[in-house]
């Protein structure tokens, strides 16, 4: 059996995520490597033995050799290297948020309609098995109708001030708020119909990262669900983690709590106080396995695309959380509440 051939663009840290989960699976082969820094090009090359390394996107799409491409590139940079590859009928897993305004995720849903290639946008989420099993619970109906909910995910002053050079061209909206809309319509399986947001900035300017320093949101969803939102990048590096992850649902005949930050079986104390080590995100494996939930789900492209099984999540999933995201960007700029279509 021929092997699906693999490009992946974008060096970075997800993107050797990607490159490592596509060398090690038995039905794929990294093929190429693109990054605009030739440099980690090269390394990525070397490090995952990809047969080409590329520095312009569009070079590594125009070749025969490659049938799929990742896209692991900075949030605001997808919807032109998306839109390429699907118009070169190549199949495509794209980071999340599948785009960052309505209009190219629009776009972009109308090229996958029309193209040969799958789509799948990476909501690993989907396959974290802490919310999973919340899904599972809600779907069950254990708690009855979910009434109202509280939802935080947020990254310490690390993630804007040292982890992304190119944070300023985001926000913890987009960065980890896209995560989290998807988890609360993939748990919830509901569409959310309104918005209301506030956001604050000033911290991280203050220190030459132009952008809002977090996202307050509420949610409200078709079926009557309620959800307060909480989306920042100016925690304390004291924490922890450099991550904030919680959910909690309350319905009519219980709650349910789930804290997927860390894995709090394994803790370090050091200088900087405890620290929380992932065994769950992130497992060691032999040499021919992956392991953990974030590899999980780029393997379930694969399995989309050689099997024919469903998508983990597809345009229309990245269409919606766009619009979330994007009405809560209006919502913080008109200062009203802002209905979704």
């Amino acid at each position: 059996m021929s092997k699906l051939r693999i490009g992946v663009i974008g060096a970075g840290l997800w993107g050797n995520n990607h490159a490592h989960t596509f060398n090690v699976l038995p039905e794929t082969e990294l093929v190429g490597v693109c990054d605009l820094d030739e440099g980690r090009a090269l390394k990525m090359k070397e490090s995952f033995g990809a047969a080409e390394a590329f520095t312009d996107y569009n070079k590594l799409i125009a070749s025969d050799r490659i049938d799929a491409v990742s896209v692991a590139t900075p949030d605001f940079t997808h919807t032109p290297i998306v839109l390429a590859a699907l118009k070169a009928d190549k199949h495509v897993l794209s980071e999340k948020p599948l785009a960052t305004t309505v209009k190219e995720a629009e776009e972009i849903a109308e090229a996958a309609a029309k193209s040969k290639g799958k789509l799948m946008i990476d909501f690993h989420n989907r396959v974290n098995p802490i919310l999973a099993q919340v899904r599972d619970m809600i779907q069950d109906g254990q708690i009855g109708l979910a009434k109202h909910g509280t939802a935080r995910l947020s990254n310490t002053t690390f993630v804007p001030f040292e982890m992304l050079s190119w944070a300023a061209k985001s926000s913890a909206l987009w960065f980890l708020g896209s995560h989290l809309v998807d988890v609360l319509r993939f748990i919830l399986e509901d569409e959310v119909t309104r918005v209301y947001a506030v956001a604050r900035s000033g911290t991280l300017a203050a220190g030459g990262v132009d952008t809002k320093d977090f996202h307050a949101s509420i949610l409200e969803f078709s079926k009557g669900t309620v959800v307060t939102m909480e989306n920042s990048w100016i925690l304390s590096r004291d924490n922890p983690s450099l991550v904030d992850f919680k959910i909690e649902f309350v319905g009519e005949k219980g709650q349910i709590q789930a804290d997927p930050t860390h894995s709090g079986g394994l803790r370090r104390i050091v200088d900087g106080g405890m620290r929380f080590n992932d065994y769950i995100g992130m497992t060691p494996t032999g040499a021919t396995r992956i392991g953990g939930f974030v590899q999980e789900s780029i393997a379930r492209f694969v399995d989309s695309v050689v099997r024919d099984v469903p998508l983990l999540a597809d345009a229309n999933d990245g269409l919606a959380n766009t619009k979330v995201l994007a009405a809560i960007e209006e919502s913080v700029a008109s200062g009203k509440p802002q209905t979704i279509g």
